[in-house]
This record gives C-alpha cells, sequence and structure tokens, in this order.
C-alpha cells in the first residue's frame, strides 16, 4: 500500500505545474519530506506534520496582501496567496492519529475528492500527496 501512494504521487506530480511559487514553503515542504522519509518512528512524523502545518499557517499570515477592493482578481500576488491558501487547505485535510495504510487511503482519496477545478488533481493537492506519501511510508 505504501509504495502505492508514492507511486501515484509521484505519477501526479509529473504530470503537474507548480503549485505556487513561495519558496520558503516549498523549501520547508521539501525538508519535511526529507525528514520524515528518515523518520522511522510514526508518532513522530506525525509531529514533523504538525509543526509543518504550524509554519505553513505562520507563512499565510505573513504574506504581505495588496489592497483586495482596488486589485483585479487577476494581479499575480492575490493568486499566489489563493494557491497558498489552497494548499493550506489539502495539507489541513492531512489528519490522523495513527498512521495506517486504511487512514493513509482515506486521506488520500478525500484529498483527490476535494479538488475544487475541473480537470483532475490539482496541483496544491499534488503537494499535499507527496506529503502524505511521506507520512504513509
Amino acid at each position: 500500500m505504501r509504495k502505492l501512494v508514492m507511486i501515484l504521487a509521484f505519477v501526479l506530480a509529473g504530470n503537474s505545474a507548480m503549485a505556487f511559487q513561495d519558496l520558503q514553503t516549498y523549501r520547508a515542504t521539501d525538508e519535511l519530506i526529507n525528514a520524515m522519509q528518515l523518520e522511522g518512528d510514526t508518532s513522530v512524523r506525525l509531529r514533523q506534520l504538525e509543526s509543518y502545518k504550524d509554519f505553513l499557517y505562520s507563512r499565510l499570515n505573513t504574506i504581505e496582501l495588496p489592497d483586495i477592493e482596488t486589485t483585479p482578481d487577476t494581479d499575480p500576488r492575490l493568486e499566489e496567496y489563493r494557491s497558498l491558501t489552497e494548499f493550506d487547505n489539502y495539507v489541513a485535510l492531512i489528519r490522523m492519529r495513527q498512521v495506517s495504510a486504511k487512514s493513509c487511503n482515506s486521506t488520500k482519496v478525500h484529498i483527490e475528492n476535494s479538488t475544487s477545478r475541473d480537470g483532475g488533481v490539482v496541483p496544491e493537492a499534488v503537494e499535499a500527496l507527496k506529503i502524505l506519501s511521506a507520512l504513509c511510508t
């Protein structure tokens, strides 16, 4: 089961564009995935995930937004914030007390079914699935 989740995440990642441009978030995500892959204790991996969620929440609260009333919807800064917020929502769906094949699979399905755009799994969800894969392997 773990190999299936890992393979699925890599296949989806290969077909996706970058979800957002924030390098600090990408770096923290990569560090989380690497740390989880090295950690054998699933309870430690769950704590690492919770720390990452705290980072992401803090990151979203430190990004400076332009004035929403005067800024067009197509402004790249608003698009970036929307993308990060959507990613945060997918990461928030990864919540479990114990890591098991059943909980990993149901979380994967939940993330895939929560995709808010037509045409398959969105890049933000793919990034969250990479985290889930590292947690479940």
